[in-house]
């Protein structure tokens, strides 16, 4: 009616259904009608290019648009068009939207009530390979009945609830995984007493999160493994990836430990009505004759803590051993703070607002380590960095202080003089002519035209033969370097470290058809006695994108090259997709470098992938500290 043409939808556009990002699929769990449109155009004017395979009408694209010049005023013109269109159709559906969303919510409470099985192909795939292992165990030796029944054992039944327990070591976080629930309308409910499920005995104040719940979909999404699919356009060919993750369970990326409960259960709970939740207050613990206090640095908050304490001018140190305290011990790494009055009032303020708790000790812990604040350097472009973005909030977040830097600053050198240790996130430093991981062009463009003065210290982009010199001799004069990602795949090429690809067969980078992990959570084995890998277990969920995976070289072990996290399973797919998942195997994801007087600190997967991988922020926190 408008003259709108150029609309295209289905497989007209690259999104599918497992892209969470553009929080679609939120929508979608919500029982809501999710509405995903980008409109062409910026505010210069651009040119529509004739496609003449696109001038065809499809039932993808109806109606073709010609070629033109394209001014930002039409993009304006057709989002407004989009908008009255939904709510001319909302207003004259009204009755159908509404009733249908009520008939999804009460068909999700039902399904959360009674014995259900969710399909999964890779899951269905291994029955079908042990009951009908060749195609001379056919149909007429296993009948599909049989093979029915073993997709519907009553072990792979659906949960009709989650408890996360009170007593997990990384509580606050598991509260701030409940909070992610409840701003999303999750019904969490909490234990008023300790209770019992199936001869397992639960604390006070722990959660549980029934299934039975108008918003089931979005609950299963955020505690369950997502199973995408082999996506081959034809036999032998490289999959077809997803436009934006296959996996990323919330529940695992955060470290959250929960119990699956597959039959109904009832217990002394409370419905939380708070839109935000509080963790438990935390208490300073045997303070009478103490001569320090020890917290458990197996929570993240106690990273605050010791930004606090550190600010405070309080001395704080780490235990190079674990240490008992009443009816439990502190894991190894934990933070130690003597004591005076000055130091214990601070220390209850602390505790009460993050969760954590202080342990009197009557004598110091042996081997203490102490432990200075870093002078943090955060490397940024003019324009932007998303993961460089991430990374800012990650330390505003836990209160870290730290400075952006961007390319001039690092190119007019005596970095020793301003940091102890620089991170470069993803894409911060250039590719010496392509490599697995994500590599792309480093950071920046050349001074755009008019740039306001402010902003001119910002531009300009990593250089190999003039920044990464530079960054070399901060190391060697006792810096420390963190590469995430593509940065830490070209650092060791840049900087000539003992370190190869492990993704390689025959002296070339192993081709799709062969591997392939897209967005995906993996478990990772941890050396926990490493001071990097500090307050971590020993298995631990990583989300893991494409990502760099290394091998020690010939020398490395000689140089000091320290490994601290490694693949030590062929079937390390925790949620998503991992095709020729055997081949990481071996392979490692985080080590420590020594360079000089300081050390490069490589992590391949993005530990901090968009602020919700908190079960590896340690990694980075670990790191962040002047020794």
């Amino acid at each position: 009616i408008e003259g709108k043409p150029g609309a295209t939808m289905r497989s007209g556009g690259p999104y599918d259904g497992w892209w969470n990002g553009g929080i679609r699929n939120t929508a979608t769990f919500h029982n809501t009608i999710a509405v995903l449109t980008e409109m062409v155009g910026s505010p210069s004017p651009i040119r529509i290019p004739l496609v003449p395979q696109r001038q065809i009408p499809s039932g993808d694209l109806a109606m073709p648009v010609a070629p033109q010049i394209w001014h930002f005023r039409q993009s304006v013109e057709y989002s407004v068009s989009l908008n009255r269109g939904v709510l001319d159709y909302a207003s004259r559906m009204r009755e159908n939207l509404l009733y249908n969303i009520y008939r999804m919510g009460k068909n999700s409470i039902e399904r959360g009530s009674r014995d259900t099985w969710t399909a999964n192909p890779r899951r269905d795939a291994a029955i079908l390979a042990r009951l009908r292992p060749s195609s001379e165990v056919s149909a007429k030796s296993v009948s599909d009945s049989v093979v029915w029944a073993a997709q519907h054992d009553a072990s792979l039944r659906d949960a009709r609830g989650y408890i996360i327990p009170a007593d997990q070591p990384d509580f606050p976080t598991a509260v701030k995984f409940v909070n992610s629930l409840r701003e999303t309308g999750i019904d969490v409910k909490r234990a008023t007493r300790e209770f019992s499920v199936n001869g397992k005995s639960y604390p006070a104040s722990s959660f549980v999160v029934m299934t039975a719940q108008a918003f089931r979909p979005h609950v299963v999404d955020m505690f369950e493994p997502q199973s995408h699919p082999d996506v081959f356009p034809y036999p032998g060919s490289p999959p077809t990836p997803p436009y934006d993750n296959a996996g990323w369970t919330l529940a695992f990326q955060m470290g959250v430990k929960f119990d699956r409960v597959l039959d109904e259960f009832t217990g002394p709970f409370e419905s939380i009505t708070a839109w935000n939740v509080a963790p438990p207050q935390g208490r300073v613990i045997g303070a009478t004759d103490a001569a320090g206090f020890v917290t458990d640095i197996r929570a993240n908050d106690s990273h605050i803590a010791f930004n606090r304490l550190s600010a405070a001018n309080v001395p704080v140190f780490r235990t190079t051993s674990s240490t008992a305290v009443e009816r439990s011990t502190i894991t190894a790494g934990s933070f130690y703070v003597r004591a005076d009055s000055k130091t214990t009032a601070l220390l209850t303020t602390i505790a009460s607002e993050l969760g954590i708790n202080f342990h009197g000790v009557r004598s110091s812990p042996p081997g203490l380590v102490p432990l200075q604040r870093a002078r943090v350097g955060l490397w940024d472009q003019y324009g932007g960095s998303m993961p460089a973005g991430w990374t800012r909030w990650i330390l505003e977040q836990f209160e870290y202080p730290f400075e952006r830097v961007f390319a001039p600053q690092l190119d007019a050198g005596n970095l020793n003089a301003k940091f102890d240790v620089i991170v470069f996130v993803s894409g911060a430093i250039p590719a010496p002519g392509g490599r697995r991981g994500g590599a792309r062009a480093a950071a920046g463009a050349e001074m755009p035209p008019n740039l306001p003065p402010e902003y001119r210290t910002q531009s300009g982009r990593v250089t190999t033969d003039t920044t990464l010199p530079i960054l070399r001799e901060f190391v060697e004069r006792g810096g420390t370097i963190v590469a995430i990602g593509s940065s830490a795949s070209n650092l060791i090429s840049a900087f000539n470290l003992p370190v190869t690809d492990h993704l390689v067969e025959n002296g070339a980078s192993l081709p799709r058809t062969k591997f392939y992990v897209p967005g995906s959570v993996l478990s990772v084995h941890l050396d926990t006695t490493r001071s990097l890998a500090a307050g971590m277990a020993s298995s631990t969920d990583f989300f893991f994108d494409d990502s760099p995976v290394f091998q020690l070289a010939a020398g490395a072990d000689k140089a000091g090259v320290k490994p601290i996290a490694w693949f030590d399973s062929a079937t390390p797919l925790r949620s998503g997709w991992a095709w020729g998942a055997k081949h990481l195997e071996g392979g490692v994801v985080a080590l420590e470098v020594p360079l000089g007087r300081g050390r490069v600190v490589l992590f391949g997967p993005e530990i901090l992938q968009r602020a919700q991988p908190h079960g590896t922020f340690k990694l980075l926190f670990n790191a962040l500290e002047r020794r």
